[in-house]
Protein backbone atom coordinates (compact mmCIF):
# COMPACT_ATOMS: atom_id res chain seq x y z
CA UNK A 1 0.00 0.00 0.00
CA UNK A 2 2.65 2.42 -1.26
CA UNK A 3 2.11 6.25 -1.11
CA UNK A 4 0.73 7.53 -4.38
CA UNK A 5 0.68 4.19 -6.37
CA UNK A 6 -2.54 3.63 -4.26
CA UNK A 7 -4.35 6.56 -6.59
CA UNK A 8 -4.08 4.23 -9.37
CA UNK A 9 -3.57 0.35 -8.81
CA UNK A 10 -7.21 -0.08 -7.06
CA UNK A 11 -5.57 -1.21 -3.79
CA UNK A 12 -7.91 0.66 -1.97
CA UNK A 13 -10.56 -2.78 -3.70
CA UNK A 14 -7.24 -5.01 -1.81
CA UNK A 15 -7.80 -3.30 1.56
CA UNK A 16 -11.56 -4.26 1.51
CA UNK A 17 -10.75 -7.53 1.08
CA UNK A 18 -8.31 -7.39 3.99
CA UNK A 19 -10.68 -5.79 6.22
CA UNK A 20 -13.12 -8.62 5.37
CA UNK A 21 -10.79 -11.80 6.09
CA UNK A 22 -9.82 -9.88 9.96
CA UNK A 23 -13.58 -9.19 10.66
CA UNK A 24 -13.94 -12.84 10.28
CA UNK A 25 -10.87 -13.34 12.30
CA UNK A 26 -10.58 -13.96 16.62
CA UNK A 27 -7.24 -11.64 16.70
CA UNK A 28 -7.10 -9.19 19.78
CA UNK A 29 -4.12 -6.95 18.01
CA UNK A 30 -3.39 -6.62 14.39
CA UNK A 31 0.41 -4.92 13.19
CA UNK A 32 -0.18 -3.96 9.78
CA UNK A 33 3.01 -2.43 7.97
CA UNK A 34 3.12 -0.66 4.85
CA UNK A 35 -0.10 0.82 5.20
CA UNK A 36 1.98 4.33 3.85
CA UNK A 37 -1.52 5.46 1.45
CA UNK A 38 -3.82 7.08 3.28
CA UNK A 39 -6.65 6.09 0.60
CA UNK A 40 -6.10 2.00 1.91
CA UNK A 41 -5.87 3.23 5.76
CA UNK A 42 -9.37 5.23 5.37
CA UNK A 43 -11.18 1.49 3.59
CA UNK A 44 -9.74 -0.18 6.54
CA UNK A 45 -10.48 1.88 9.16
CA UNK A 46 -13.90 2.59 8.19
CA UNK A 47 -14.13 -1.38 7.66
CA UNK A 48 -12.67 -2.54 10.91
CA UNK A 49 -13.76 0.18 13.49
CA UNK A 50 -17.32 -1.81 14.40
CA UNK A 51 -14.72 -4.78 15.83
CA UNK A 52 -11.36 -2.36 16.05
CA UNK A 53 -12.45 0.47 17.66
CA UNK A 54 -8.82 1.36 19.03
CA UNK A 55 -7.36 2.68 16.18
CA UNK A 56 -3.45 4.15 16.24
CA UNK A 57 -1.15 5.98 14.11
CA UNK A 58 0.65 5.67 11.51
CA UNK A 59 3.09 5.99 13.57
CA UNK A 60 6.02 9.24 12.18
CA UNK A 61 3.63 10.79 10.19
CA UNK A 62 4.90 12.86 7.43
CA UNK A 63 5.57 16.53 7.88
CA UNK A 64 7.48 17.65 4.33
CA UNK A 65 6.31 16.82 0.94
CA UNK A 66 7.71 13.79 -1.10
CA UNK A 67 7.89 11.83 2.24
CA UNK A 68 5.65 9.86 3.76
CA UNK A 69 4.75 8.27 7.39
CA UNK A 70 6.25 4.79 8.73
CA UNK A 71 3.87 2.72 7.30
CA UNK A 72 3.06 1.44 11.00
CA UNK A 73 -0.35 1.53 12.04
CA UNK A 74 -2.51 -0.64 14.53
CA UNK A 75 -6.21 -1.78 15.61
CA UNK A 76 -6.78 -3.17 18.42
CA UNK A 77 -10.31 -4.57 20.12
CA UNK A 78 -8.57 -3.07 23.47
CA UNK A 79 -7.40 0.24 24.38
CA UNK A 80 -3.55 0.54 24.10
CA UNK A 81 -1.41 3.45 25.21
CA UNK A 82 1.23 4.71 23.04
CA UNK A 83 4.13 4.92 25.42
CA UNK A 84 6.53 6.30 22.62
CA UNK A 85 8.01 6.71 18.52
CA UNK A 86 10.99 7.69 16.92
CA UNK A 87 12.14 7.49 13.59
CA UNK A 88 15.78 5.99 12.42
CA UNK A 89 18.55 8.43 12.36
CA UNK A 90 19.51 6.44 8.71
CA UNK A 91 17.72 5.61 6.27
CA UNK A 92 19.14 5.06 2.71
CA UNK A 93 17.98 4.46 -0.81
CA UNK A 94 13.62 4.22 -1.64
CA UNK A 95 13.21 3.85 2.09
CA UNK A 96 14.32 7.51 3.29
CA UNK A 97 11.25 8.74 1.06
CA UNK A 98 9.55 7.20 4.29
CA UNK A 99 9.93 8.25 8.33
CA UNK A 100 10.61 5.06 9.27
CA UNK A 101 11.30 4.02 13.00
CA UNK A 102 9.82 1.88 15.55
CA UNK A 103 6.33 2.64 18.14
CA UNK A 104 6.01 1.12 21.70
CA UNK A 105 2.32 0.54 22.81
CA UNK A 106 1.55 -0.67 26.37
CA UNK A 107 -1.56 -2.98 26.76
CA UNK A 108 -3.52 -5.18 29.84
CA UNK A 109 -5.64 -8.03 28.88
CA UNK A 110 -7.58 -9.73 31.60
CA UNK A 111 -5.43 -8.65 33.87
CA UNK A 112 -1.47 -9.24 32.38
CA UNK A 113 0.09 -5.80 30.97
CA UNK A 114 2.39 -6.20 27.58
CA UNK A 115 4.55 -3.98 25.50
CA UNK A 116 4.42 -4.05 21.57
CA UNK A 117 6.77 -2.54 19.78
CA UNK A 118 6.32 -2.24 15.88
CA UNK A 119 9.09 -1.53 13.50
CA UNK A 120 10.12 -2.06 9.89
CA UNK A 121 13.75 -1.93 9.02
CA UNK A 122 16.21 -0.68 6.19
CA UNK A 123 15.14 -3.20 2.78
CA UNK A 124 18.32 -3.08 1.37
CA UNK A 125 21.85 -1.79 1.64
CA UNK A 126 24.42 -3.33 4.46
CA UNK A 127 23.69 -5.14 7.59
CA UNK A 128 25.44 -2.49 9.56
CA UNK A 129 22.81 -0.33 8.77
CA UNK A 130 19.93 -2.80 10.47
CA UNK A 131 21.90 -3.46 12.90
CA UNK A 132 21.99 0.48 13.57
CA UNK A 133 18.85 0.88 13.58
CA UNK A 134 18.15 -2.33 16.45
CA UNK A 135 20.58 -0.89 18.31
CA UNK A 136 18.75 2.67 18.15
CA UNK A 137 15.35 0.43 18.85
CA UNK A 138 17.02 -1.02 22.23
CA UNK A 139 18.02 2.29 23.70
CA UNK A 140 15.05 4.44 22.33
CA UNK A 141 12.09 2.33 23.33
CA UNK A 142 13.16 -0.74 24.72
CA UNK A 143 15.42 -0.16 27.57
CA UNK A 144 13.74 3.51 28.43
CA UNK A 145 10.33 1.42 29.14
CA UNK A 146 11.50 -2.21 30.24
CA UNK A 147 9.57 -3.05 33.60
CA UNK A 148 10.52 -6.51 35.76
CA UNK A 149 6.99 -7.23 35.55
CA UNK A 150 6.05 -6.57 31.60
CA UNK A 151 7.12 -8.73 28.74
CA UNK A 152 8.24 -6.57 25.55
CA UNK A 153 6.66 -8.41 22.29
CA UNK A 154 8.89 -7.05 19.43
CA UNK A 155 7.47 -7.55 15.84
CA UNK A 156 7.61 -6.25 12.18
CA UNK A 157 9.81 -6.71 9.06
CA UNK A 158 13.65 -6.57 9.82
CA UNK A 159 14.70 -7.55 6.65
CA UNK A 160 17.19 -10.17 8.40
CA UNK A 161 17.09 -13.55 6.60
CA UNK A 162 16.74 -16.44 9.49
CA UNK A 163 19.40 -18.58 6.85
CA UNK A 164 21.49 -15.81 7.07
CA UNK A 165 23.12 -17.40 10.53
CA UNK A 166 25.53 -14.39 11.69
CA UNK A 167 23.31 -11.39 11.30
CA UNK A 168 20.24 -13.00 12.42
CA UNK A 169 22.06 -13.39 15.91
CA UNK A 170 23.52 -10.66 15.87
CA UNK A 171 20.02 -9.34 15.61
CA UNK A 172 19.01 -11.74 18.58
CA UNK A 173 21.81 -10.69 20.45
CA UNK A 174 21.52 -6.59 20.12
CA UNK A 175 18.24 -6.48 20.79
CA UNK A 176 18.57 -9.09 24.09
CA UNK A 177 14.99 -10.81 22.41
CA UNK A 178 14.27 -14.66 22.09
CA UNK A 179 12.34 -16.07 19.21
CA UNK A 180 10.67 -19.42 18.93
CA UNK A 181 9.52 -22.34 16.32
CA UNK A 182 6.99 -22.21 14.32
CA UNK A 183 4.22 -24.19 13.89
CA UNK A 184 2.01 -25.28 10.82
CA UNK A 185 3.25 -26.03 7.35
CA UNK A 186 4.31 -22.53 6.02
CA UNK A 187 7.89 -21.58 7.32
CA UNK A 188 8.34 -18.27 5.40
CA UNK A 189 7.38 -15.25 5.58
CA UNK A 190 8.57 -13.79 2.41
CA UNK A 191 8.15 -15.97 -0.80
CA UNK A 192 9.12 -14.50 -4.09
CA UNK A 193 8.23 -18.09 -5.44
CA UNK A 194 4.44 -18.37 -4.71
CA UNK A 195 3.38 -15.33 -3.68
CA UNK A 196 2.24 -13.58 -6.91
CA UNK A 197 2.22 -10.08 -5.05
CA UNK A 198 6.06 -10.85 -4.45
CA UNK A 199 6.58 -12.84 -7.53
CA UNK A 200 10.40 -13.00 -8.61
CA UNK A 201 11.67 -16.17 -10.83
CA UNK A 202 14.73 -16.04 -9.94
CA UNK A 203 13.89 -15.33 -6.14
CA UNK A 204 14.12 -17.16 -2.60
CA UNK A 205 11.51 -18.19 0.23
CA UNK A 206 12.89 -16.98 3.47
CA UNK A 207 12.30 -16.13 6.93
CA UNK A 208 12.65 -12.18 7.58
CA UNK A 209 9.42 -10.94 9.82
CA UNK A 210 9.74 -11.90 12.88
CA UNK A 211 7.81 -11.80 16.90
CA UNK A 212 10.39 -11.35 19.37
CA UNK A 213 9.82 -11.63 22.94
CA UNK A 214 12.05 -9.82 26.12
CA UNK A 215 11.29 -10.64 29.87
CA UNK A 216 9.70 -14.01 28.23
CA UNK A 217 9.85 -15.56 31.93
CA UNK A 218 5.74 -13.69 32.56
CA UNK A 219 4.74 -16.07 29.66
CA UNK A 220 3.52 -19.51 29.78
CA UNK A 221 3.55 -20.46 26.62
CA UNK A 222 3.52 -18.80 22.82
CA UNK A 223 2.78 -20.21 19.38
CA UNK A 224 3.86 -18.85 16.29
CA UNK A 225 2.20 -19.55 13.09
CA UNK A 226 2.39 -17.88 9.38
CA UNK A 227 -0.76 -17.46 7.75
CA UNK A 228 -1.61 -16.45 4.13
CA UNK A 229 -4.61 -15.08 2.71
CA UNK A 230 -6.15 -14.84 -0.63
CA UNK A 231 -8.98 -13.45 -2.17
CA UNK A 232 -10.50 -12.79 -5.90
CA UNK A 233 -9.21 -9.18 -6.93
CA UNK A 234 -9.91 -8.43 -10.85
CA UNK A 235 -11.43 -11.98 -11.37
CA UNK A 236 -8.06 -13.82 -10.29
CA UNK A 237 -7.02 -15.28 -6.97
CA UNK A 238 -4.69 -13.32 -4.94
CA UNK A 239 -2.66 -13.34 -2.21
CA UNK A 240 -3.62 -10.03 -0.57
CA UNK A 241 -0.19 -8.67 1.23
CA UNK A 242 3.63 -8.96 -0.54
CA UNK A 243 4.56 -10.97 3.20
CA UNK A 244 2.82 -13.30 4.65
CA UNK A 245 1.36 -13.06 8.28
CA UNK A 246 2.67 -13.88 11.68
CA UNK A 247 0.00 -14.89 13.85
CA UNK A 248 1.53 -14.67 17.89
CA UNK A 249 -0.72 -16.09 19.92
CA UNK A 250 0.29 -15.92 23.67
CA UNK A 251 -0.39 -17.41 27.17
CA UNK A 252 0.49 -14.90 29.81
CA UNK A 253 1.88 -16.82 33.33
CA UNK A 254 -1.24 -15.95 35.73
CA UNK A 255 -2.60 -17.41 39.00
CA UNK A 256 -6.29 -15.90 38.50
CA UNK A 257 -7.11 -17.24 35.38
CA UNK A 258 -5.44 -18.83 32.07
CA UNK A 259 -5.68 -15.42 29.82
CA UNK A 260 -4.80 -15.61 25.73
CA UNK A 261 -4.23 -12.85 23.65
CA UNK A 262 -3.48 -13.30 19.42
CA UNK A 263 -1.26 -10.50 18.09
CA UNK A 264 -0.93 -10.50 14.39
CA UNK A 265 1.81 -8.78 12.35
CA UNK A 266 0.07 -7.94 8.89
CA UNK A 267 1.53 -6.42 5.82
Amino acid sequence: MLPYISLFNNNDQRAKKIADKLNDSDYQIIVFQEAFSSKCRSVLAKNLLDKYPYQYGPANKNTLPFRTNSGLWIVSKIPLTKLDEFQFSICKGFDAVARKGAVLFEGKFRGAKFQLLATHLQADHSHVLRNKQCVEIKEHLLNPYFREDTPQFICGDFNIDMDDTCNYRQMLQTLDAKNGELSGNIKVTYDELNNNLAYNANGKRRIIDYVLVRNGGLIENIERKVQTFFSNIGGNESDLSDHYAMEFSVNFAASDSNINSQLMSVR
